[in-house]
């Protein structure tokens, strides 16, 4: 069942029908939000504002306009933009856990996989927030250069150039990693 599909049966009046939303499109909402926020912040609690924010705001939703999940991802970089306008303190995690999924291998290459994800996650919060969104929702949630404008609210040309400038930015950070 699509996105469209679980809309019409919360127009009718299934509110938890919300639930299958939140589902599918919730490890891609705590990518967006884990990516563009520092370190150490409440990413989960984000997370959930975001949904909140969703369900309260689905009047506003317009599939002529942009996808479902596109409309919600566009909530999610606001979210994180306001959080880091508003520099408000932010919980620190302290499980000491990667955000990133190892896979099975030698511990010699999850010890180079977390030395790359830690190094990469470094050199994600050193860029600018708008190259480091078009980065995030580009190469990393794979949207189309279009979503991704439509997120941002800037041309593709935009998006184009944020996301070159960034990918120059991470080869520089990272270029003792690659061989």
């Amino acid at each position: 069942m699509g996105d469209e599909a679980i809309l019409a049966r919360i127009r009718g009046g299934d509110r938890a029908a919300f639930g299958e939303l939140v589902e599918r499109h919730q490890e891609a909402v705590f990518r967006v939000v884990r990516n563009l926020l520092p370190r150490g912040a409440d990413c989960e609690d984000l997370a959930q504002d975001v949904f909140l924010t969703a369900y309260t705001r689905l009047a506003s939703f317009a599939p002529a306009r942009a996808s479902f999940r596109t409309w919600l991802l566009t909530i999610a970089r606001n979210a994180c933009l306001n959080a880091l306008k508003k520099r408000r303190p932010l919980l620190t995690d302290f499980s000491g856990e990667s955000p990133h999924p190892a896979d099975p291998g030698s511990p010699g290459d999850d010890l180079e996989r977390a030395e790359l994800h830690r190094r990469l996650d470094a050199a994600l919060e050193q860029l600018p927030f708008e190259q480091r969104t078009a980065f995030v929702l580009a190469e990393l949630e794979g949207l189309s250069l279009e979503e991704v404008g439509r997120v941002e609210d800037v041309p593709v040309g935009t998006v184009k150039s944020r996301l070159g400038r960034a990918r120059e930015k991470l080869r520089l950070a990272l270029a003792d990693l690659v061989e």
